[in-house]
């Protein structure tokens, strides 16, 4: 599934923009099939699990899957970031536009975009987090999360949280809340 995407980073780790466009133009029909390819492939490694003469198959078959489900992520935070930055009113973007610039990247949409990724991502993963803690009873890293909570649900939540993203303020908010945080001791 997807083979013909190969992840691309650049040397500050992040995802190139060509591999990001590819995924973002896959139509919905693709996407379906790719979550419903990952959750085979995830029950098949569940079937193996007992037979530990398959250890090897199992292994790469979690190894294809791990990677089918990123390049879902990349694509769901791709896509809701881009809605994110488009549904902003100028008010938000005005100053999300001023801070790139002071970052060195000039007034740039696509670093505003890429920034809103990044808040995404961040709230996301802790979400998870706390949803694979409750679910496990006991603390969970981001890698549990990522494993343990089915794919589908994962989009779910990168959509239902960039839908929180889009309230006037709140990037900003977050934003502020990230700076006020890094500055404290």
């Amino acid at each position: 599934m997807w083979s013909d995407i190969v992840i691309e980073r650049g040397p500050d780790g992040a995802i190139a923009p060509t591999v990001r466009a590819d995924l973002t133009a896959r139509s919905e029909a693709e996407v379906n099939a790719a979550v419903a390819w990952v959750e085979a492939h995830e029950d098949r490694v569940a079937a193996l699990a007992d037979d530990r003469s398959r250890d090897d198959e199992a292994r790469a078959s979690f190894r294809e899957a791990q990677r089918v489900r990123e390049l879902l992520r990349i694509r769901a935070y791709s896509i809701e970031a881009g809605r994110t930055w488009d549904s902003l009113p100028h008010s938000d973007q005005e100053p999300l536009l001023a801070r790139a610039e002071r970052a060195g990247l000039g007034p740039s949409t696509a670093a505003a975009i890429i920034a809103i990724g990044m808040i995404l991502n961040q709230v996301v993963v802790a979400r998870l987090v706390a949803l694979a803690t409750a679910a496990k009873q006991g603390e969970a890293s981001a890698g549990e999360a990522m494993v343990a909570l089915p794919i589908r649900f994962q989009l779910e939540v990168i959509a239902e949280t960039a839908a929180e993203l889009r309230l006037p303020g709140e990037v900003l908010r977050i934003l502020d809340g990230s700076a006020a945080s890094a500055g404290s001791p």
